[in-house]
């Protein structure tokens, strides 16, 4: 104990270089765990829309090449009816699954009477939409794309004939700006005359669409859809094509009972790759053919992939500029502590001090400070969080439409592994500084002119 209370006493000798360099380390740890904590933040966000807010499931379950081939074959590439009991059977076995839902994607083309547009529609189950929505981490994370900009989100206007949700995009451009709740009770709109100035007005009032495409057997089919709700979705790449219906009006459109795939999702992210492995041999053992991604795959989900990758890339670069920067900062406050202090460590070995025990006490020298340094990073970042968090600043991303608030989040895991690599590297400088100079001959410490 007496050594390192000698340590602190002799930091004391030099206030404003140590004080230098605990800034060094302070503000460089600081910036490290703030930069984590908007990574943090980020995954989540991305994780959260991915997962729910565009119906992924933590773990989607297709037929046999149905992601690719669902689409272009729909026939022979999507679950049946028996498939897709079983597909919910295996997953409500799992006690890691939380629920699970089926969903039909189609695309086609959607009209204002005068205009056609092409989209992409997911047809999903209301009163799982609404549970979706409920969710704490929706809530949590995504309640800006949660809600709709306007009108009633879908699980609450299934009183409506054909209620049908737009992407804001998508709403411009078919110029359709009302949903049913601001146009109740006005008489129906007949068909415009696409040549008269009117007309723009005329569809702009109305919220019908009608919605077209090629049915499962290959003939056209065509339905009127009634817009409830305009909403955002997490993507820019989908703002001017999605929309979101319920299952049976989506089913009605293409004439099927059939679904694209089942979405399970689980009480913990990180069992999904175990999930989908298990839940494709169980099928599989009771003769369903399928093919389970979890949402980390790149084929189901690349825009999470691969921006994750991205951003995990940046944060090791910007860790090991900053890290660099930090224990250069160290050593170099290191090497002329100990330049100064050559006479003294002559002295210590003259009085019979072991080269380890001399180079033992400039360690401990630098703990205290490294640890001094990252304490008060800490409080500083976490203030800074606190701070940040409570002025609610709002910012676009790149790639996703609207603004969502700026929130860091500093993780315990976060912090604790920078801290970890912090601490041993600058311990690791001052141990060869000083060790090289203790082992230079007694009689030259003590008569150096460096002192």
């Amino acid at each position: 104990m007496k050594h390192w209370t000698l340590a602190f006493r002799n930091l004391r000798r030099n206030r404003r270089r140590n004080m230098a360099t605990l800034l060094a380390v302070a503000l460089g740890y600081a910036g490290l765990v703030l930069f984590g904590g908007y990574i943090a933040r980020i995954e989540l966000f991305l994780r959260t829309t991915t997962v729910y807010l565009q119906h992924g499931g933590h773990v989607a379950v297709y037929a046999k090449d149905g992601l690719d081939k669902a689409m272009a074959r729909p026939s022979r590439h999507s679950l049946d009816a028996e498939a897709r009991a079983s597909i919910l059977a295996a997953a409500s076995a799992d006690a890691r699954v939380a629920f699970a839902t089926p969903y039909l994607r189609g695309m086609g083309l959607a009209g204002n009477g005068c205009r056609t547009v092409p989209f992409v529609a997911t047809g999903v189950d209301p009163a799982v939409f609404g549970r979706i929505l409920r969710h704490p981490e929706v809530l949590h994370v995504s309640a800006e794309f949660a809600q709709p900009l306007r009108g009633r989100a879908l699980p609450d206007a299934q009183d409506v004939e054909g209620a049908v949700g737009l992407a804001a995009g998508l709403a411009r451009l078919l110029n359709k700006p009302k949903v049913h709740d601001e146009v109740a009770g006005q008489p129906l709109l007949l068909v415009p005359d696409c040549g008269t100035p009117e007309a723009v007005e005329q569809i702009a009032a109305d919220a019908n669409i009608q919605l077209a495409g090629v049915t499962f057997d290959g003939s056209l089919s065509a339905i009127d859809g009634e817009i409830v709700n305009l909403f955002h979705t997490p993507s820019t790449d989908t703002e001017d094509q999605t929309v979101l219906t319920s299952l049976n009006t989506l089913q009605r459109l293409y004439e099927t009972d059939a679904v694209t795939y089942v979405g399970v999702f689980l009480h913990r992210s990180g069992d999904a790759t175990a999930v989908a492995r298990d839940l494709a041999a169980t099928l599989e053992a009771n003769g369903v053919s399928v093919d389970a991604y979890p949402f980390t795959d790149s084929r189901v989900n690349p825009y999470y992939v691969g921006s994750m990758a991205f951003l995990e890339a940046l944060l090791v670069f910007v860790g090991i500029l900053v890290t660099t920067v930090v224990v250069l900062g160290v050593l170099n406050s290191v090497t002329l502590t100990v330049y100064e202090r050559t006479r003294e460590i002559g002295t210590f070995r003259a009085l019979g001090w072991r080269r380890r025990q001399v180079a033992a006490l400039f360690l401990r020298e630098a703990v205290i400070l490294s640890a001094a340094g990252l304490l008060v990073g800490l409080v500083l970042a976490l203030a800074v969080a606190t701070a940040v968090n409570a002025a609610n600043i709002r910012f676009q991303p790149p790639g996703i439409p609207g603004d969502i608030p700026l929130v860091l989040w500093p993780l315990p895991e976060v912090y604790a592994t920078v801290a970890l690599v912090l601490l041993p590297l600058s311990s690791l400088v001052t141990w060869g500084v000083v060790r090289r100079r203790v082992r230079e001959r007694t009689a030259d410490l003590l008569t150096a002119t460096t002192a």
